[in-house]
């Protein structure tokens, strides 16, 4: 599908060797100019010092500083998580950070496929053996305990989402497939324009454009995968081929093939915000 819109939600990028010396000041004055308190020593976290900005207009930083699994030092790993589109809000705070690191990596983030169609109409299951659970009528691939592990997924009425959240009614139907992008090493940032994801070998995902031809046994089994009520192991192989041969007449969602026509438009601006620079691999440029 060509109308298919891809955008990168959260994302988690992670700074080596920041300095104690310059993190304890760098905290305090954090604290201070956005009148926040930094959280210490919860475990479960899985870093030692946590401070959270938000701001009033929903943009919002998390910052992340010395990893309980790393040896005592005065330098540790400092990660920050956001949206995108928040990080210009803390241009300041990113340049200081990238004055202060050895080097900035690409940990993870969420890559969302909006499609204009129904939820009802769009059919996903996983590859891999995930069974899904359906919670308020979005879906989810993976345990809530999973949510920052690599391939979880989640697909859900975008538009309603929307509607619910801003109080305003939108036009024409939205399905977001959000799936986590987490390589198996950590990435440069710069080079992070090289390594669009690829889920085609997790997620199996078609547009239903028309079923009324089907009988209705066959209806009953696309519904009962759909809302969660049987998975695909569940079937007879017999059974099996046949879903597939239906859904084989209809529109299939190339995840990979969309991810590398449109990565590079979605990561240019992170980063040029976070280490001024791209490599793609014949060259490196500055970017600003």
């Amino acid at each position: 599908m060509s109308n298919i819109k891809l955008s990168i939600d959260k994302i988690v990028i992670e700074y080596k060797d920041v300095h104690w010396k310059f993190f304890n000041p760098f905290k305090r004055n954090i604290c201070d100019y956005y009148g926040i308190t930094e959280s210490i020593g919860k475990t479960d976290w899985g870093y030692k010092y946590h401070l959270h900005i938000e701001l009033s207009h929903e943009a919002y930083l998390h910052i992340s500083y010395q990893p309980y699994h790393e040896p005592k030092s005065f330098k540790h790993s400092l990660r920050i998580e956001t949206h995108p589109d928040y990080l210009s809000e803390f241009k300041n705070l990113l340049d200081t950070l990238y004055q202060s690191a050895s080097s900035i990596w690409f940990v993870r983030c969420d890559v969302a496929f909006d499609i204009p169609r129904p939820i009802t109409n769009v059919f996903t299951s996983s590859k891999t053996g995930r069974r899904m659970n359906l919670y308020e009528g979005t879906r989810y691939f993976g345990r809530k305990s999973q949510r920052q592990q690599a391939g979880y997924c989640r697909v859900y009425d975008k538009r309603k989402e929307r509607e619910e959240r801003k109080g305003k009614k939108t036009v024409g139907e939205l399905t977001r497939v959000e799936i986590v992008y987490r390589p198996a090493e950590k990435i440069p940032m710069e080079s992070l324009i090289q390594h669009p994801p690829k889920f085609n070998n997790l997620y199996f995902c078609q547009v239903l454009n028309d079923l009324a031809p089907l009988k209705p046994e066959k209806q009953a089994i696309v519904f009962a995968i759909q809302q969660g009520l049987m998975t695909m192991d569940q079937f007879t192989p017999h059974h099996k081929r046949t879903i597939m041969q239906l859904l084989a007449d209809q529109e299939a969602v190339d995840f990979d093939e969309i991810a590398y026509e449109q990565w590079e438009e979605n990561v240019l601006v992170p980063c040029a915000l976070i280490c001024g620079k791209v490599n793609r691999g014949v060259t490196t440029e500055q970017v600003s």
